[in-house]
């Protein structure tokens, strides 16, 4: 009786040992990577988390997470990241050259709850400040972080001129990799609150490895893109633009839509009418854009290469929807790249139009403090003979009184003021932006025929 009672603490035992090593092994290896990846990154960012869990299914959950730039107060703060991967003993086999194969997991799937980030006004304009410095990781440009721009993107200055407080979201991405199939599928997953849902999976077929160097002979088999803009969202940065440029919305729209249609063409693509009439459709009511791609077979990359341009669509695949209705028509040309070029240089010696849109650019300007009346509704900067300054929404500005709706912590309150205190007064306004004059100089040089054009004129007599 004795000797069966030994064999079931062997048998219960050792597996109750072996699993306490691995889920510990598993523990302290994960922590000792994310400590040493936080010690790296800290010339860049403080970071910090609150609570590390692990599991031996593979589970990795990190939960209140800090990221601070440096020079920065106040950073981007994540809720919690949830990491499944393979087990934890096929985990720690695989760290080991001499037991398992070293390279990525065949498996990863990793998902970001609750990702929130203030942007209000002050914060805002350090966050771009930011951006453009050397301690940024993306330096950009004025002109790059213009939401009006056709290639650019948004600053926070104009996210919170656009009503945003906070950026808050969730994201999630992962792939699996089918080593007997030679396949590999990936999808990722982006939402920003009442912005804009970005989805998208992939499949891939002749995959031999996880190796970037390895991947030339691999082909699409499946991509599916889903881009849902708010129409909210849309509709202010639509009266956002189209004031900035002294347009109406619908004006806006137009013109929005003609330079998408300019730009594809300076690159060779020339849009069908079914495409155009998409386009102007998107634009106008925002909403969900689907684009899949379903090849009757597989495609890799020379193959694609060697398709005849008017079947891409067909071998392709290709769908695209708005809302839910399917574009039947999705004609269009790619030009050959002596077309290109010549299209190109003809645009570059086109004269401009006579009739140029209006630039604009908003400002603060100086006002007298009687005139305040005049800009209700407008951002303002009130500054008082006792040096204090304030600076919000000009809500009332009569009876000697003057109010202003101000935001502070997230809340707006209304603060009033007497006008005898006031010592200045500016305001947010419009102001046409006039390109600056020729010189007579210039203006003689502009109208010399250009040597090229010159030469092209003899050749051609």
């Amino acid at each position: 009786m004795r000797r069966r009672g030994n064999i079931w603490v062997w048998l219960i035992g050792i597996p109750i040992i072996l699993g306490a090593i691995a889920h510990w092994g598993f523990y302290f290896f994960i922590k000792s990577k994310l400590d040493d990846s936080i010690l790296r990154a800290s010339p860049h960012a403080a970071i910090s988390y609150q609570n590390l869990a692990t599991s031996l299914s593979g589970k990795i959950d990190v939960n209140g997470i800090d990221l601070v730039p440096v020079g920065m107060k106040q950073g981007i703060f994540i809720r919690a990241i949830h990491v499944s991967g393979p087990d934890a003993f096929a985990y720690l086999m695989q760290q080991i050259m001499a037991m398992g194969k070293v390279g990525p997991p065949a498996s990863l799937k990793v998902v970001v709850k609750g990702i929130q980030l203030d942007i209000s006004a002050e914060m805002a304009a350090k966050l771009d400040r930011f951006s453009s410095s050397d301690l940024g990781n993306i330096t950009m440009n004025e002109k790059s972080r213009d939401v009006c721009m056709l290639s650019g993107g948004v600053s926070f200055t104009q996210l919170n001129d656009l009503g945003f407080e906070k950026l808050q979201g969730d994201m999630s991405f992962g792939y699996q990799y089918i080593v007997s199939g030679k396949k590999f599928y990936s999808d990722f997953d982006l939402n920003l609150d009442s912005m804009l849902h970005v989805t998208m999976t992939l499949t891939l077929n002749n995959v031999p490895a996880l190796d970037a160097q390895k991947l030339m002979g691999v082909a699409l088999s499946h991509l599916k893109i889903t881009y849902d803009y708010s129409p909210e969202f849309g509709r202010k940065v639509t009266e956002y633009c189209a004031q900035k440029r002294g347009l109406t919305p619908e004006q806006y729209k137009l013109l929005l839509a003609d330079e998408i249609v300019k730009e594809l063409e300076t690159k060779g693509i020339i849009l069908g009418f079914g495409l155009k009439q998409a386009l102007r459709s998107f634009l106008t009511n925002w909403g969900t854009l689907l684009i899949e791609i379903s090849p009757p077979r597989p495609i890799g990359m020379f193959g694609l290469m060697r398709l005849p341009r008017e079947q891409i669509v067909e071998k392709l695949g290709l769908q695209l929807a708005i809302n839910d209705q399917l574009v039947t028509d999705l004609s269009f040309r790619i030009l050959e790249s002596v077309s290109l070029l010549r299209q190109n240089e003809a645009a570059k010696k086109k004269k401009p139009a006579s009739h140029k849109i209006a630039e604009y650019a908003w400002e603060y300007k100086k006002i007298p403090v009687s005139s305040l009346s005049r800009y209700l509704e407008h951002k303002v900067i009130i500054k008082e003979h006792d040096g204090r300054t304030h600076e919000g929404i000009l809500i009332e500005a009569k009876n000697g009184r003057i109010s202003i709706q101000k935001r502070i912590s997230g809340g707006k309150f209304t603060a009033h003021l007497l006008r005898s205190n006031v010592l200045s007064a500016q305001v947010w306004v419009r102001v046409k932006i006039e390109p600056p004059k020729k010189s007579a100089s210039q203006q003689a040089d502009s109208q010399k025929p250009d040597a090229g054009d010159a030469q092209s004129t003899t050749e051609q007599r």
